[in-house]
This record gives structure tokens, sequence and C-alpha cells, in this order.
């Protein structure tokens, strides 16, 4: 094997860890618990958590097209650099400004890996003449992060006993350790470059081309954002709702770890998954998963009601294998990074959109009735976008 085919298959094993160490966020069990210790109430937390999603929004398309244009590896490189700055700066950080800074610095990151990680992988795998495995090592991606996730929830959670601040501090180390991982990757051969003058122009003819003139693509696109952002916007009433349920506090780490293990597995196997059921039951059953599993949570609380949302943990896995094969088999290689950060942008801008109205139904009214909206919601707009999906033939 010649060295720049062995520089680009080591591609696949560096995606793995830079996925491993990105994932060690020990926080997640207690943020909303850190939030409030710091003088922050629900409704401020919302409000952080929606202006993280439209600057995500905003710098998703943008970012996306830089990886084309300057390469992927750049893009993650500059990505580590931003989510180092971002926790360094969260675990300082007292006030809802301060940390608003934190999250602008993380939206940064996460856009410029947004696209470009996957894109990376994909035309990897292609100049490898191997991009059928993609779904297998994608969702072997995802797997690995989820685990490490996992990892991170049990040990975060004894950190918090502490101290939930250390949960920030003992994620420095490997979100600074991402940069020499992303530097010591092979940029992987575009197969058509983007003429590089016009770079705005170019950039609004890839986005017309997917949502105006590529019907299929555009509708893919949409039921992704409906399916990503109702599955995600129960993410900040998990720690009110297990209060809820009456689950003592030393329980929620390894409640978040369940969850993760969960999305972990059904993202491995969601290639194995997806082939035996096809894309158009894969597709159906998604919407399906998230609506039935909020009515669930909102009919039937009791200790173990969390139960419930592991049907949102496997379409977490599952969906962020198959919807981004789905769309990378509708474009090409040229703009394959701005694509996909396409996609991301409306399941971002979609998730923005609602969970300010969850999260103030769920303080006017109950956090009940919010999950019974989500659910109704949920199953309404996924419905209807099927229905339109069959007309185009996607399912």
């Amino acid at each position: 094997m010649n060295t720049a085919k062995q520089k680009l298959k080591s591609n696949i094993w560096k995606f793995y860890l830079f996925r491993v160490f990105g994932s060690l966020v020990f926080f997640v069990p207690i943020v909303v618990l850190f939030w409030q210790e710091n003088g922050l109430n629900l409704t401020q937390i919302m409000i952080l958590q929606s202006l993280f999603s439209l600057a995500v929004v905003v710098l998703e398309v943008p970012t996306g097209y830089f990886a084309d244009i300057f390469g992927r590896k750049k893009s993650l490189v500059y990505a580590s650099a931003f989510f180092a700055a971002g926790i360094f700066v969260y675990s300082i950080g007292h006030n809802f400004y301060q940390f608003l800074v934190a999250e602008l610095l993380w939206a940064f990151g996460a856009s410029l890996a947004s696209g470009a990680d996957s894109a990376l992988v994909y035309d990897t795998l292609r100049d490898l003449k191997q991009e059928k495995t993609y779904k297998k090592v994608w969702g072997n991606g995802l797997f690995y992060s989820l685990i490490a996730m996992s990892a991170a929830c049990v040990v975060g959670g004894f950190i918090a006993k502490i101290n939930f601040r250390w949960t920030f501090y003992a994620m420095i180390p490997f979100m600074l350790l991402l940069i020499p991982i992303s530097l010591s990757m092979k940029e992987p051969m575009r197969h058509k470059r983007i003429f590089k003058k016009g770079y705005l122009f170019e950039m609004l003819e890839i986005l017309k081309n997917s949502f105006v003139k590529n019907k299929k693509l555009r509708w893919l696109m949409v039921y992704s954002a409906v399916v990503l952002g109702f599955n995600s916007a129960v993410l900040w009433l998990y720690q009110p709702y297990f209060v809820l349920s009456g689950l003592d506090i030393v329980y929620f780490g390894f409640v978040f770890a369940a969850f993760n293990i969960v999305a972990a597995l059904s993202a491995k196997y969601a290639h194995l998954i997806e082939k035996k059921l096809g894309q158009k039951q894969s597709l159906v059953m998604l919407v399906f998963l998230v609506g039935i599993s909020y009515l669930l949570m909102s009919n039937f609380v009791f200790l173990f009601s969390f139960s419930f949302a592991f049907m949102q943990q496997f379409v977490r896995g599952f969906s962020g294998v198959v919807l981004t094969d789905y769309v990378n088999k509708l474009t090409t290689s040229d703009v394959r990074a701005t694509v996909l950060s396409a996609q991301n942008l409306v399941a971002r801008l979609f998730y923005a959109a609602i969970i300010p109205v969850i999260g103030w139904i769920a303080d006017v009214y109950t956090l009940v009735q919010a999950l019974t909206i989500l659910g109704v919601t949920t199953l309404a707009a996924g419905i209807i976008i099927l229905i339109i999906l069959h007309k185009d033939k996607v399912v």
C-alpha cells in the first residue's frame, strides 16, 4: 500500500478519535442545574440555547462552503480551536452573557465541523473505492462517540458531586487534543473543484439547486429537520421530567449514559437495520417513534417513565446515519459539505424556532402538556411531509 493511500486510510481511525474526544462532555447530566446555580431561569436557558442554534444557522452554510473551498481538514482544525476556546470560557463564566460568549464560540466550532466531517469521511472512502461502506463507517463513528458520551455522563455525575464547574475543567485537555488530531488528517481529493471566485454567488447557486431545483433533496431535508428538530426539543426538559417522575438526582448521569448507549447501538447497526427495512420504512418509522414517545411520556408519568425516551435515542442514532446517507446520494463531491451543512441548517432553524415555544408552554402550563403538544405536532407535521415524499417517489 502506498504512503498516500495509508494516510487516507488513517483518516478513518482519526475521525473516530476526533468524535470520541469531542464527545467527552462531562457536564451533560447537570448542565441545567449548573445554569440555575449561576442565576439563570428556565426562560433564559431556552433563550441561550435558541441563540446558540440561531448562530449555528447563520454560520452553517458559509462554514460548509468554507470546507468545500479551503478543505475539510482545515475546517476541522479551526473547529477544534473554537471548541477548546468555548469550553475554557464556560469554565470561568458566571452569568448569562459570559455563557452566551461560550455558546457562540462553540457554535463556530460546531458549524465548522458540521458537514466537513461527513464530507471528509465520504470522499476518503470514495478515493479508497469504499464509498459503499459509508453508512457502516459513519455509524461506527456515532457509536464510538456516543459510548464516550455515555462514559462521560457517568464520570461527570461523580465530578459534579464535588463541583458542577469541574465538569467543564475536565473537558479542556480533550478539546485541545482535537487540534493535533485534525492537523494529522489527509485532505481527500474532490473530484470537481468549485471555481474560487464569486463565493457568495456560487453558494447561493448550490442552495438554489438543493431547495428549488431538486425536489427530492428539498423535501428530504425538510423531513430531516422535522425529525431532528422535534426529537431534540425535549433535551432541556429531561432533567425537570426526571424530577417530576420522582427519579433521584444521583441517577441522572446513569440515565443519560443509558440514553447514549441506545443511540450508539442504533447508529452502529443502522446500516443493517436500514438494509432490512429499506429506505421507505426507515423514513416512515422515524417520525412515528418520536411522536409516540412524547405521547407515552405525557400520559404515563412514573419512576421509570424515562424509558419511553429510549425511542428518541434510537431515532437520534439511526437518523444520524441514514438521513446523511440519503442526502449524500442526491448530491456530488464538489458541493457535498455545503449541502450537508444546508441540511443541518434547516434542522437547526426549525429547532431554534420551536424550543422557546415549548419552554413557554412548560412554564405557563405544565411539562406534561408541553410533551403532549410535542407528540401531536410531530405526528401531524411528519405525516404531511411523508405524503409529499411519497408523491416525489422518495418513500
